[in-house]
C-alpha cells in the first residue's frame, strides 16, 4: 500500500501542476498502477476518485468487501435498487471541479452520470498526467516484466516443441495457452500463430491451416503474469529453409540486435525505430516493414513508450518497451523477431533471453 499512495501522491502533484481539480479512473490499468489492485470490472459504476486533497472510491456495495481488504481509502457504497448516482453526489459534494481528467479507457456510462455530478466541467483524459509516471518503470515493475518474460519463454518452447506438419495454427496457439494457464498466468493476452503466406498478415488471427513442409511460422505470444504484461516472437522453418527465407530472416535479425544496441538514456524513440529500419532499407526490404519499431509494456500490452518515427521522446532509466523489426512478403511469409528491453542507466538490459535463432524443424 505505500507504493500506491507514493503514487497518488505524484498523481497529485500532476494534477496541481495541470490544474486538474479531480480525476476519475476506471476499472482498468489505470486503477492497477494507482492502488495495486482492480475490482472486477462489470457494468456497475466503479470509480477511484483523487481530488488535490483525498482519495476514495464509489464502489457497489457488492464488491465492497472485497474492495476494503485491498486498499485503506475511504469507499462511498451504492446498492443496486438505488443506483449509483447520489453515491456520485456525496463523493463530490464539497468540491468545485472546474477541470476534470477522467480515464480515456473507462466505460462511457461510468463517464456520463460523472459528468451530471460534477455540473459539466471542463473535460481531459488523465494519460496525459498518468503515461509519464507509469512510462518509468521502478525495479520492482522491471523484476515483475522479467519473470513474465521468462513465463513466456517456457511458452514460446511449448509452442516451438508442437511445430510440425499436420497441425493447425489453433492448435498450436492452444498449447500457448494451456502452458501460460499451468505455469500461472493470470490471462492469455494473445497466442499468434501465422503459417507459410499468413505470415504476411502482422495480425493475423490462429486459424484452421495447416503446418506444412516449406512453412514460415510466426509465433507472437503474451500473458498476464502478477499484472505484468509478456510479449516475445520468434520463427520456426518447417523443412528445409530456401536461400532468400535465411537472407530475410538475417536481415530481420540484425535489424532487432540494432535496435536493441540503440537503446539507451537520453536517445529518442525515433532513433531505435531508424536503428532498425535503416538496418532492413540496406538489405533492400525497406518497402515490407509496414508496422513501428516498438511500444511500451507494463500493466498493458501496448502503452507509451511508441517506438516509432517522428516520437521525440526521449528514452529514460525504467522505461520498458519492444523492439519488433520484420519484414512481410504478401503470398509468401512473414518474419519477426521480437524482444523486450529496459533502458538502464548506462544502456539496454534485454528482458526476453530466448534463443533468437531460426528453429529448423524437419
Amino acid at each position: 500500500m505505500a507504493e500506491s499512495k507514493n503514487r497518488l501522491v505524484h498523481l497529485q502533484t500532476m494534477m496541481q501542476a495541470a490544474n486538474v481539480d479531480l480525476v476519475a479512473v476506471g476499472p482498468t490499468a489505470n486503477m492497477r498502477y494507482l492502488l495495486g489492485y482492480v475490482p472486477h470490472p462489470d457494468e456497475r459504476l466503479c470509480l477511484l476518485l483523487v481530488s488535490l486533497e483525498k482519495a476514495g472510491l464509489i464502489v457497489p456495495t457488492l464488491n465492497a468487501g472485497d474492495v476494503a481488504a485491498h486498499t485503506d481509502l475511504p469507499l462511498e457504497q451504492w446498492p443496486d435498487a438505488e443506483g449509483p448516482f447520489q453515491a456520485l453526489r456525496r463523493a463530490v459534494s464539497g468540491l468545485s471541479v472546474k477541470r476534470l481528467a477522467i480515464d480515456g479507457t473507462m466505460r462511457a456510462d461510468f463517464l456520463l452520470p460523472l459528468l451530471a455530478a460534477t455540473n459539466q466541467p471542463e473535460t481531459i483524459t488523465v494519460e496525459g498526467l498518468l503515461a509519464p509516471l507509469r512510462a518509468r518503470k521502478s525495479a520492482e515493475e522491471i523484476e515483475a516484466l522479467a519473470l513474465a518474460a521468462a513465463q513466456a519463454g517456457r511458452a514460446m518452447q511449448a509452442a516451438m516443441d508442437a511445430c510440425r506438419p499436420g497441425v493447425t495454427e489453433a492448435e498450436v496457439a492452444w498449447i500457448v495457452e494451456e502452458t501460460f494457464r499451468k505455469d500461472g498466468a493470470e490471462a492469455v493476452t494473445f497466442s499468434l500463430v501465422a503459417s507459410g503466406p499468413n505470415g504476411a498478415f502482422p495480425h493475423h488471427h490462429s486459424g484452421p491451416r495447416r503446418l506444412q513442409v516449406g512453412d514460415a511460422v510466426i509465433i507472437d505470444i503474451g500473458a498476464t503474469l502478477n499484472g505484468y504484461q509478456s510479449d516475445m516472437t520468434r520463427m520456426v522453418f518447417i523443412g528445409e529453409p530456401p536461400a532468400d527465407f535465411l537472407k530475410a530472416y538475417e536481415a530481420v535479425l540484425a535489424a532487432n540486435e540494432r535496435g536493441r544496441t540503440a537503446v539507451r538514456p537520453g536517445v529518442m524513440a525515433q532513433e531505435v525505430d531508424r536503428a532498425t529500419r535503416s538496418t532492413l532499407e540496406a538489405a533492400g526490404y525497406g518497402d515490407y516493414f509496414i508496422h513501428r519499431t516498438g511500444h511500451g509494456l507494463g500493466l498493458e500490452i501496448h502503452e507509451a513508450p511508441y517506438i516509432m518515427a517522428g516520437n521525440e521522446q526521449t528514452l529514460e532509466e525504467g522505461m520498458v518497451f519492444s523492439v519488433e523489426p520484420g519484414v512481410y512478403l504478401p503470398g509468401q511469409f512473414g518474419i519477426r523477431i521480437e524482444d523486450i528491453v529496459a533502458v538502464t542507466g548506462t544502456g539496454v538490459r534485454t528482458l526476453t533471453g530466448f534463443d533468437r535463432q531460426l528453429v529448423i524443424k524437419k
